[in-house]
């Protein structure tokens, strides 16, 4: 019997699998990851055989993804024919189109295409506003464009609005910049923070702004007000809204929505955390038995003071509580009713004006969320650096957050919050028309879509 040996993916490829995930979905990113690292290893051409047996997946599998990654001009096929063929009909074989660092540069550029399609697929009929759409997936941008990431000579000023003071959760945007992927692309952003998803997207509104991170609630409500606003892509897959408390308010572990009868949750007025802590208790059977209190400041300090039983904050706001030695419980709204986290918005005349820009913008934030979960401390000290813009120096540790600290809730955020099968399928950002048909019947339902 004649053996035969294979090269197969290991755990030291997963790397470039994940750099190449980010914009293409787990399957076709470890058949690109496998013919990539095979052309420096192997002289045979890659069959359908070497590809199922080197990546592990399975034949359709390796059909649909070497479709797609065909249609994107990331690898080509040919017939194998005389000496390199097996006897009977000629075997196809497929080679990368371009070398390491070009394809995962063109990789990023393709998603940032197919994030644009996706968006007007979900949204080109007012899919979140109520109105009907088709909900058809687009092809993953196979009607790219000819550009490969190079650096542009005269790159697009384009402004983003953040919904918040820098944190965590910018560690993408941070990541990019810091690594130079927007000018990659042809972009030179500016970052401004606002105070809260509201601000960010009036600056988007007003013509501020070009692009906002906002919270899909917001966004959600802003639609149904006839605002002309449109998600492009979805930063973090869940909302990070939690519920939290102390151990001595309770006695007991905080562990069931249950346990909320009779007690004040305080939530700060006019915010994305409100909007879904309010939705959140409008789901469960304890109608009129909690009262909402409005906390002013942290919602962190309330809680201390005896303001308030519980409170609402983001999956990191607990931990300053805990530092300080309190022992704190914790109820993960996503947990219970799965909802979008913050999202890129533009204006619905934007994706026709600025489209390249869009383009270019989305493309870098792809390859900011890859050079983040690879490496989240380059961000993390462009953030604390951001954040300490203007303060005393005596001043500069008042929170307590350290590069290190961020650095960490990032990757809890991208671990926790980041994921969904859409990403695994697609890549980062990726958006479906049902859960934003999901989140407007929602609102609906709780009398929480206008305001009041």
């Amino acid at each position: 019997m004649h053996a035969r040996s294979f090269w197969v993916l290991d755990d030291a490829d997963e790397r470039l699998v994940t750099r190449l995930a980010t914009g293409l979905g787990r399957t076709p990113a470890r058949v690109l990851a496998y013919l990539l690292l095979r052309a420096d290893r192997e002289s045979e051409p890659a069959t359908t055989v070497h590809l199922r047996i080197g990546t592990g997946c399975n034949r359709p599998a390796i059909s649909d993804a070497t479709a797609r990654l065909e249609a994107l001009d990331l690898l080509e096929r040919s017939s194998l024919r005389g000496d390199d063929a097996a006897p009977g009909r000629p075997q196809t074989a497929w080679q990368p189109t371009a070398g390491v660092e070009s394809t995962v540069r063109r990789v990023y550029d393709r998603h940032g295409q197919a994030l644009l399609e996706q968006a007007e697929a979900c949204h080109a009929t007012g899919a979140a506003d109520g109105v009907n759409g088709d909900g058809t997936e687009s092809p993953d941008g196979s009607e790219h464009s000819d550009a490969d990431g190079t650096d542009a000579d005269d790159p697009t000023p384009v402004t983003l609005a953040v919904n918040w003071r820098p944190n965590a959760l910018h560690a993408p945007i941070y990541a990019a910049l810091e690594a130079g992927w927007y000018e990659t692309f042809g972009i030179d952003l500016r970052v401004d923070h606002c105070d809260g998803s509201r601000r960010a997207l009036e600056r988007v509104r007003a013509g501020a702004a070009d692009i906002a991170i906002a919270g899909a609630a917001t966004v959600v409500r802003a639609r149904a007000a006839a605002e002309s606003v449109v998600p492009i892509a979805v930063c973090y897959q869940r909302a990070m809204t939690v519920l939290y408390t102390l151990r001595d308010v309770f006695g007991e572990p905080f562990r069931s929505v249950a346990q909320l009868e009779g007690k004040r949750v305080g939530m700060p007025p006019s915010s994305e955390t409100r909007l879904l802590g309010r939705l959140f208790l409008s789901q469960t059977a304890l109608g009129e038995g909690v009262q909402i209190v409005d906390t002013n400041g942290e919602e962190r300090d309330a809680l201390r003071r005896g303001d308030a039983d519980v409170v609402t904050g983001s999956f990191s706001d607990p931990r300053a509580l805990e530092q300080r030695g309190e022992r704190v419980d914790v109820l993960p709204l996503a947990d219970h009713f799965p909802l979008y986290g913050p999202t890129l918005v533009v204006r619905r005349e934007a994706l026709a004006e600025q489209r390249p820009a869009l383009h270019g913008m989305l493309a870098g934030t792809t390859a900011g969320w890859a050079t983040a979960c690879r490496d989240a401390g380059p961000a993390a000290e462009r953030i604390v650096a951001r954040r300490d813009e203007g303060r005393p120096d005596e001043h500069r540790d008042d929170d307590g957050e350290s590069a290190d600290r961020i650095e960490a809730e990032f990757d809890e955020a991208a671990a926790e919050f980041g994921g969904s099968d859409a990403v695994t399928e697609h890549g980062w950002g990726w958006q479906r028309e049902a859960m934003w048909d999901r989140l407007r019947t929602a609102l609906t339902q709780a009398e929480l879509l206008a305001d009041p």
